[in-house]
């Protein structure tokens, strides 16, 4: 896509609103079996990204970052109204005013783990989804879709609707997100699924509901 972007003489957006602080410090650990490829601005056809500081970032909404490759791109975002009966009006987002508290809290947050606590906890994350990923492997019915390389995990069935499985997780607790085309169940591993037991948690209820699931097609 870079390269079709240079060859075309266009832009090339990259949506990294969730990976956007994992990927990065993935990168970096390089862990065995874990392959990123390359997907931001060292790529030359990348002119923007956009990354959430609410998700792995630990910052609450309403802080989200748009980077461009320059300031000649940047100066497009801007919007400037002369006109205003208040004088000039000039905001760099359509949100207009925002809070400072939450760009405070966002910084404190960043500035708190630092590279170092993002290194740590991207690679409790990934080592999070390799174990669960080895014991979801084990489950009868249920498949893996594609080749998890970061902190995703995603499950299908060819056996009976897969969705049901997330609908009987959540009445135990846990939330999963349901996906189409197709059908499958991802989820996000996050420091909340590190540790023994509850990814031990996670994998009984898993059974259960996988069992249920597979009941209820087979009855009807």
């Amino acid at each position: 896509l870079s390269a079709l972007a240079l060859a075309r003489g266009v832009g090339l957006h990259v949506d990294c609103c969730l990976g956007g602080f994992i990927l990065p410090f993935a990168k970096k650990l390089n862990l065995p079996g874990v392959d990123i490829p390359d997907f931001d601005f060292g790529l030359p056809g990348v002119t923007s990204m956009s990354v959430d500081t609410h998700k792995y970032g630990y910052a609450s909404k309403g802080t989200s970052v748009v980077l461009y490759r320059d300031a000649k791109l940047r100066k497009y975002q801007y919007f400037a109204y002369p006109d205003w009966t208040g004088g000039l009006y000039v905001t760099p987002t359509i949100a207009g005013s925002r809070p400072g508290a939450l760009t405070a809290a966002c910084w404190a947050s960043l500035a708190t783990l630092g590279e170092e606590g993002f290194m740590d906890n991207t690679k409790q994350i990934i080592e999070c989804r390799l174990r669960l990923q080895k014991e979801v492997e084990k489950i009868d019915g249920i498949f893996i879709l594609g080749e998890p390389q970061a902190m995703i995990l995603c499950f299908g069935s060819n056996e009976f609707p897969v969705l049901n499985v997330g609908d009987l997780m959540s009445k135990r607790g846990w939330s999963l997100n349901s996906l189409q085309h197709p059908d499958s169940i991802h989820l996000c591993c996050t420091m909340r699924t590190v540790g023994p037991q509850v990814e031990a948690d996670f994998i009984s209820d898993l059974k259960e509901c996988v069992k249920v699931a597979k009941a209820r097609a087979d009855a009807n």
